[in-house]
């Protein structure tokens, strides 16, 4: 039986930052925002006894090793190491979006590879335990600079709010209707600057300036916006004004995030999202760590289409939230 890991990609709308340890051992974070429908797939089929090789890992690149210890991708090897798995087996790995922009793929594949593993061994998950477990390899095995949202996005799927102190991490969903989300994601546009990046490249000067304090100010504005954010999605207003509040209030993220680090954003970038204003977008805000990637863009419906011919369609994603989070699919025979 083939056995698939479906996990989706996230789109983080406000808070972003205050997820690193570095911020919340010290002071509360808080995020909110979604994962979207768009995956990334990991396969595992179990190999023959015919097979010349015990393990087999395809993604950007392809491995056949003898050993574990012998696999480059680091994921695939610290968790079959960390779990002791040891069946010989084929990995696959596809994605509906490139990697290194925005959002949060590295995370979003550790998730689905380390329930892949779960799965094969028979052993039970539920989505804390499988954030938590994704956050651990990350941070503790391979030192990874990464926050812990993304994992968390990943495995719970939805609109949700996630709270950091210390060693206490919640989850909390949006309480907002289906039609509610489906009219908002209407609004929303994903853009490809045409850069990818490696996050933690990018975090240096961040992390290095969020642990003298200085970042404080910035940080724990964006830390509000979550509070602020989640009283406009569940207010129960009108929801025609909802897009508009919370464009403007990603604005005003966007402003405070290119103060963290000199390299959240560059020329082209400014200019792309210049452009999207010019074009009709009400606001936005550059997805990730920065440097590249997508930007995310709230733009009225009747406005869309011009837009994304401006930009070109091959640059534009429109996305819906995935409500399901990380998901095994049997593919039998």
């Amino acid at each position: 039986m083939l056995l698939v890991s479906r996990t989706p990609l996230r789109v983080s709308l406000f808070g972003g930052g205050t997820d690193y340890p570095e911020y919340f051992r010290e002071q509360p974070g808080a995020t909110l925002g979604f994962a979207i429908d768009k995956y990334i797939y990991i396969s595992a089929l179990p190999l023959g006894a015919m097979v010349q090789y015990r393990y087999r890992v395809g993604y950007s690149r392809v491995e056949t090793c003898e050993k574990v210890e012998e696999i480059q991708h680091p994921v695939v090897r610290e968790v079959m190491r960390e779990e002791g798995y040891s069946v010989p087996t084929d990995f696959s790995v596809q994605a509906d979006l490139p990697a290194g922009a925005g959002l949060g793929s590295s995370s979003t594949f550790t998730v689905g590879f380390q329930h892949l593993i779960w799965r094969l061994q028979g052993k039970p998950c539920d989505p804390m335990a499988l954030a938590r477990k994704a956050i651990h390899v990350e941070h503790e095995i391979l030192n990874e600079r990464v926050g812990i949202q993304d994992q968390l996005h990943a495995s719970f799927g939805g609109l949700r709010r996630y709270d950091f102190h210390k060693d206490q991490i919640s989850a909390q969903k949006i309480q907002i209707s289906n039609e509610g989300i489906n009219r908002l994601t209407e609004w929303m546009l994903l853009i490809f600057t045409g850069q990818t990046r490696r996050a933690s490249h990018v975090l240096d000067e961040q992390i290095a300036r969020m642990t003298t304090r200085k970042l404080d100010a910035n940080l724990g504005r964006m830390r509000d916006m979550v509070d602020e954010a989640q009283r406009i999605l569940e207010g129960g207003g009108d929801a025609a004004e909802i897009p508009g509040r919370l464009a403007l209030l990603l604005n005003e993220s966007w402003q405070l995030k290119k103060g963290l680090s000199s390299k959240v954003t560059n020329d082209a970038i400014d200019e792309l999202y210049d452009l999207c204003l010019r074009e009709g977008a009400l606001g936005g805000k550059l997805c990730g760590a920065g440097a590249g990637g997508f930007l995310l863009v709230i733009v009225p419906p009747e406005r869309r289409t011009a837009l994304m011919e401006k930009i070109g369609l091959r640059n534009c994603v429109a996305f819906s939230v995935d409500k399901e989070g990380a998901t095994i699919l049997e593919m039998k025979p």
